[in-house]
């Protein structure tokens, strides 16, 4: 080194791979402080490290590696010493992206355990550190596998109402008996709690009122901890409530990769350990979340089509909504990025005061003549009926094609204005050609779906319950549940016009077998 060069600033990094390497920041380092007593004219201007920091993260979006791209620019050093080309990215490009970025202002990049002698072992060094993360992760990922198929417990949260029992290799989950309410015990607790879903048919929310009345503390409140480093309100909420029931670890069945947020998925591991409960209660629970689903018992509008509509272009649900005293149907997925589609549903709204009346009528008239709206239904099924269908929805996934293009340019137009980095419109590129694949692959399956019988159908004594109750009057309550009975789905599709949007419904009715009028024919589903 000549005695010129008095500045220069250090780059550590680590993340939880390299940990389980035994590679720490500490490490590093030592090993730059022993290279700097070696030159004593040197000073370090600053040491930026990055803990606990992916490799795979592009250099200049890490903290501390944006912040050291930042003062280089400033020039208030003129070196950057590392251990290893590793610490610079675990993937070939961003070593050799931080390479050049410093290169080309003027900053020299210096490896004090690995040096670079040419531009050509560099490019050998980062193929070499990208592959060796990819032996490491297909190794930890046989390991894991492998332990999660014997039922062994391989890390993350610990399901409420169970511990863990051993270390490592021998790490399992048992029921716990850690006390957390009176002499109830975490396992007590859990049981309770599907006790009440699957025996007294209570709502989610109604048990985390009752867990909060009571004073039972959660998981976070008991441990002192919170969410990402946020203190929360030590508050059971209906969500904790519905996520803890829908975990099948409770009936005995410990799934591996269940959450898995890799682009490709993961298979899913299955091993069997103690069940806290039944399969008949966990089923049962799981019934009881599915009748609140339709009817919940906590609104104070009733919507007469709550949980029937569903969203044609990304296939959520429509859920119930008022806007200055209307009642309205707006898709899951506008409010949130949710569903399949890249982005906000653009799925149209439907205000109540259109659709209900219109479907109400013809539930009305099939239980009051059921024997001319099967003759009606049965020249339909001869007819278009099915086309119609199939042509809508042909319109609708057109529509959902160009919405493709037009996320594709802003994204592109976002990358451009250095709004996004590449990486994320890589991320954002693969997002929407999955989505243009799925759509497209929808065309090409359109046909006009056969009219298939069903089987679960009200029968024809409950219809004449039906019709009498008809005749003495209903209330909200009671024609929502027969619409839960008779309509089996309606479809809201999207047609994108130059000013605005129009929606089209197509409603699908469950009719009976054989109806009071004696005709003796058989039923479908049909559209109308």
């Amino acid at each position: 080194m000549s005695d010129e060069v008095r500045w220069v600033a250090t780059y550590e990094r680590v993340s939880s791979d390299d940990q389980r390497e035994r590679e720490t920041i500490k490490t590093q380092t030592e090993a730059l402080d022993q290279y700097l007593a070696t030159r004593p004219k040197v000073r370090i201007f600053k040491r930026y490290r990055d803990d606990g920091v992916s490799g795979t993260i592009a250099f200049e979006e890490r903290p501390a590696g944006g912040e050291l791209v930042r003062d280089a620019r400033l020039k208030k050093f003129e070196q950057v010493w590392f251990t290893r080309p590793d610490r610079l990215g675990r993937k070939a490009i961003h070593i050799l992206n931080a390479v050049e970025t410093f290169d080309k202002l003027g900053i020299k990049m210096v490896a004090v355990l690995e040096p670079i002698e040419s531009q050509f072992m560099l490019q050998i060094k980062a193929a070499v550190a990208e592959e060796h993360r990819r032996q490491f992760l297909d190794n930890t990922s046989r390991g894991t596998a492998r332990a999660a198929k014997e039922g062994r417990y391989t890390g993350g949260i610990v399901p409420l109402g169970y511990r863990v029992e051993g270390e490592k290799k021998t790490a399992r989950l048992v029921l716990s008996d850690v006390i957390v309410w009176s002499d109830w015990t975490e396992a007590d607790l859990v049981r309770r709690i599907y006790r009440w879903l699957a025996v007294d048919g209570w709502s989610c929310r109604r048990i985390a009122a009752q867990l909060n009345a009571l004073g039972i503390p959660t998981t976070y409140q008991r441990d002192g901890r919170g969410i990402r480093g946020k203190r929360t309100q030590g508050l059971w909420r209906p969500g904790r409530i519905r996520n803890l029931v829908v975990n099948p670890v409770y009936k005995g069945e410990l799934q591996y990769g269940r959450r898995s947020k890799k682009p490709d998925g993961r298979d899913i591991i299955s091993a069997s350990i103690e069940p806290l409960v039944s399969k008949e209660i966990w089923d049962a629970a799981h019934a009881t979340l599915a009748a609140n689903r339709i009817t919940a018992k906590n609104g104070k509008r009733t919507y007469l089509l709550r949980g029937l509509i569903v969203c044609g272009i990304c296939g959520l649900h429509y859920c119930g909504c008022s806007n200055k005293g209307t009642a309205w149907y707006r898709c899951d997925g506008q409010l949130v990025e949710r569903g399949p589609i890249e982005g906000r549903c653009p799925g149209k709204s439907v205000k109540g005061p259109d659709l209900e009346p219109i479907v109400w009528d013809d539930i009305e008239r099939s239980l009051r003549n059921p024997g001319d709206l099967i003759d009606e239904l049965a020249s339909e099924r001869n007819g278009t009926a099915a086309a119609a269908v199939a042509e809508a929805d042909r319109t609708t996934l057109q529509a959902a094609l160009k919405n493709c293009a037009s996320q594709r340019d802003r994204m592109l137009d976002l990358y451009q204005r250095e709004v996004i980095t590449r990486n994320e419109l890589e991320t954002r590129l693969d997002g929407i050609a999955e989505q243009k694949k799925e759509v497209e692959e929808r065309l090409q399956a359109l046909d006009p779906e056969p009219l298939a019988e069903v089987d679960d159908l009200p029968t024809e004594e409950l219809l004449d319950q039906i019709r009498r109750r008809l005749d003495e009057g209903l209330d909200d309550q009671q024609r929502q549940e027969i619409a839960q009975l008779l309509v089996r789905r309606i479809t809201i599709n999207t047609e994108f016009l130059e000013r605005g949007k129009r929606a089209t419904a197509l409603v699908e009715y469950k009719f009976p077998r054989v109806v009071s009028t004696c005709t003796r024919r058989d039923s479908w589903r049909s559209p109308a």
